[in-house]
């Protein structure tokens, strides 16, 4: 049987879609070689390389979304606006003392949250072991603020590790590892396809839960153009990134918000339905590709 390799992307609460694959994938009986995760899915990637259930992975992720640890960290501040009420003077009021206060903390802050309480959930969820001791192959990616490269993290700390991968910029601080500076791995690659093709596997499947342009609503502030336009870029670079892999799941998520926590039966449930529908054509392509490399061995052509 093929070494199939999973590349989890990052996106926020989007990254619990890789729930859902992944009992797609333990559904239809094909076992997972190695995950490389961004973000999120370096957090849903270490717990199910730790210990490969993904039932126990999804109700220690559920518990610690309902925790004190997590409502501590207080997302939802970070939200778009659009779940405000377009009637409510007394909400659209709060979205303005809101957004004033996260500028304010962005010109006079090191970060928004302290990194103590990012620590502390993800102590919940992945254990402090070396990543050289995970049950399936794992590593995880994060952006080096000190070079502006990309690190994949192979071996030390499982926890740092995933820690440094999930460290969104401005809202924590960067985690400092051996005088370096480290933050969230979607700065430079939000699916970690590279990362994958590390581990040694024969097939890469991407699963992508970046978040697709959605057409405005209402006429656009500055900052609103300044933050599409770089976004354009991130999405454009990703689309480089996939065609990398050997196939990409998308699962039908990807108008959510980051911050959407609380539609967490909705996005595993989505990400199970998108990857059970690929698995036909998944077990085609692993074929067709098993049956390439046979063939180029037989006439000795190196791949």
């Amino acid at each position: 049987m093929s070494k199939i390799v999973l590349a989890l992307g990052g996106g926020g609460a989007r990254g619990l879609a890789h729930i859902g694959v992944l009992k797609a994938f333990e559904k239809a009986g094909r076992p997972i070689y190695g995950i490389s995760g961004t973000s999120m899915g370096a957090i849903v990637g270490a717990c199910y390389a730790v210990n490969p259930d993904i039932s126990l992975v999804e109700k220690k992720v559920k518990a610690a979304l309902l925790s004190p640890l997590f409502a501590a960290i207080k997302l939802h501040m970070f939200s778009d606006g659009e779940k405000e009420s377009k009637k409510s003077i007394l909400k659209k009021a709060r979205t303005f003392i809101k957004n004033g206060y996260l500028v304010l903390a962005e010109r006079t802050k090191y970060s928004v949250v302290e990194l103590k309480k990012l620590e502390e959930l993800i102590g919940a969820l992945v254990p402090d072991i070396e990543i050289k001791h995970t049950k399936i192959k794992f590593n995880c990616v994060s952006t080096d603020l000190s070079d502006g490269r990309m690190k994949i993290f192979t071996e030390g700390s499982l926890r740092t590790a995933v820690l440094a991968s999930a460290s969104i910029p401005g809202i924590f601080p960067p985690v400092e590892i051996a005088g370096s500076f480290y933050c969230d791995g979607g700065a430079v690659n939000v699916t970690p396809v590279d990362g994958a093709q590390l581990l040694g596997g024969d097939f890469i499947v991407a699963s992508n839960v970046k978040s697709k342009l959605v057409p405005w609503d209402a006429k656009p502030t500055a900052g609103e153009i300044f933050r599409r336009s770089n976004y354009i870029t991130g999405i454009l670079l990703n689309e480089m990134l996939l065609k990398k892999s050997d196939f990409v799941i998308s699962p039908d998520i990807r108008h959510l918000h980051w911050t959407d926590f609380d539609k967490i039966d909705f996005i595993v449930e989505r990400g199970e339905e998108s990857a059970a529908k690929e698995m036909r054509r998944l077990k085609t392509k692993v074929f067709a590709k098993t049956l390439a490399g046979k063939l180029l061995s037989i006439f000795g052509i190196k791949q």
